[in-house]
């Protein structure tokens, strides 16, 4: 009696599962996970044009759930982090293409919360910044790819300016927010 109860629910699964996969107009693999009732259900991956993968995770009736990877073209890592339901969750990571830090902070529902620290592409601490519901509130601190501290700009609980500068402290733009939104 086991075997076949256990024999029907392999069949079933079988049968509502099917191995989805779609290739780019060149003939590469695109993509390529499995399916149930139309929708993304279980582990995928997906490619580069050049072939490298692009990403990996699983989904769960079409949303992304759990640990994912997205990876830059040359095939080192570009951001892991967690997704629930379908949204960010937790904390993200980001890497530049040499491999070095880029960014770290944590997502609530999809939503930056908390500090967020970003770096240069030599890995030293570019800005550290403050989010409530993602919203951009508060820069705490910037500083050139040496580490020397520069003028952040006024930001402050989401209204004033955010000084963006190179690796080397030369200021590249003041961006002026208000009620946290950037404005042209």
């Amino acid at each position: 009696m086991k075997k076949i109860i256990t024999v029907i629910i392999a069949t079933l699964l079988l049968v509502s599962c099917k191995m989805t996969k779609e290739t780019y107009d060149s003939g590469e693999l695109k993509k390529i996970g499995r399916t149930s009732n139309d929708l993304k259900d279980g582990k995928w991956k997906f490619y580069h044009k050049n072939g490298t993968i692009f990403q990996k995770g699983k989904y769960l009736k079409g949303a992304e759930i759990g640990v994912w990877e997205i990876f830059h073209e040359n095939g080192k890592l570009h951001q892991i982090g967690k997704f629930n339901n379908g949204k960010q969750d937790g904390e993200w990571k980001f890497f530049y293409e040499n491999g070095n830090k880029e960014g770290i902070g944590k997502l609530d529902n999809g939503k930056l919360i908390g500090q967020w620290n970003w770096y240069h592409t030599n890995g030293k601490t570019y800005t550290e910044r403050l989010y409530t519901d993602g919203k951009l509130m508060n820069i705490l601190n910037c500083f050139d790819g040496n580490g020397k501290k520069l003028d952040k700009g006024t930001l402050k609980d989401g209204n004033g300016t955010l000084n963006v500068y190179d690796i080397n402290g030369n200021l590249l733009e003041v961006q002026n927010f208000k009620d946290s939104k950037y404005i042209k």
